[in-house]
């Protein structure tokens, strides 16, 4: 989870501070690369694109994992070539498909623990398990939560993590959640009076929920989508797209998602799997 120990701090002046979460880009190492028929590169383009144009004040951006296809060197300085163009400071975390090891190599400092952003804490979380597609937490690693969320008790705070903490309503998608350590994050983040949201990737569809006082979030993936309420696997027709926050101090916020109509959009709708 939290490897590289960094504090981060973004200054705002605004009273509304505007966080952009994008996910699952499924970036491949060659130009060629297609994920169920889809180039994901030129998908991606499209969705950075419209969040430059659209969102020009943004503060911050958060990439919620799954950003390689294959964990591969060349996908990720890929994926780094296209950030170039974001001016908007930006971080990323890991996903079942990510190597975050190399991600650590090559951009050192885009895996903060902690950013702060007006008076929100964002925390960070790597809910990877090597080999496996579910995520997962420790003990030592949900003890840690614990102690951050303690440590910014006076501060409104936004987890952002790669696999979904609780079921999306997609039953194949949802054998693939958060599991270990589901329960006690749950019970950790319940109890916490701190903790306003909780955010991810995964998915490829948006979801919009509530746990208690918490509000619960996921974002559809700048690449394919998956079709919301899915028994087997199933693409959806949806347009790409990302999420956007507008943060107030006072610990409330907005959120909604923004589609991109994408040029020359193919994707294997009749696939079973990938």
């Amino acid at each position: 989870m939290f490897r590289q120990g960094e504090k981060v701090n973004i200054d705002a002046v605004q009273p509304e501070n505007r966080l952009i979460q994008i996910t699952d880009p499924h970036i491949g190492g060659r130009p060629d690369y297609q994920l169920l028929g889809l180039d994901t590169g030129h998908t991606l383009n499209e969705v950075l694109a419209a969040v430059s144009t659209d969102t020009a004040a943004a503060d911050l951006m958060v990439v919620t994992g799954d950003v390689s296809a294959n964990g591969s060197e060349a996908s990720y300085r890929r994926f780094l070539h296209k950030m170039q163009s974001i001016t908007t400071p930006w971080y990323w975390l890991p996903g079942n498909h990510d190597n975050r090891h190399r991600m650590d190599e090559l951009a050192p400092r885009r895996r903060p623990q902690v950013v702060s952003l007006g008076a929100w804490r964002l925390l960070l979380l790597d809910t990877s398990v090597p080999g496996q597609i579910s995520g997962g937490f420790s003990g030592d690693e949900i003890a840690h939560i614990r102690d951050l969320l303690a440590e910014y008790r006076e501060h409104p705070v936004m987890l952002m993590m790669h696999h979904q903490p609780v079921p999306v309503g997609s039953h194949w998608i949802d054998g693939h959640m958060l599991k270990a350590g589901r329960e006690a994050f749950i019970e950790l983040v319940s109890a916490a009076d701190n903790v306003r949201s909780v955010v991810w990737g995964h998915v490829h569809q948006q979801f919009d929920s509530r746990l208690a006082h918490i509000g619960l979030h996921a974002t559809p993936s700048t690449s394919v989508q998956f079709t919301p309420g899915s028994g087997p696997f199933a693409v959806d027709s949806e347009m790409p797209g990302y999420r956007w926050f507008d943060l107030r101090d006072d610990g409330s916020y907005d959120t909604g998602v923004e589609r991109v109509a994408i040029k020359e959009y193919r994707v294997d709708l009749a696939s079973s799997g990938y």
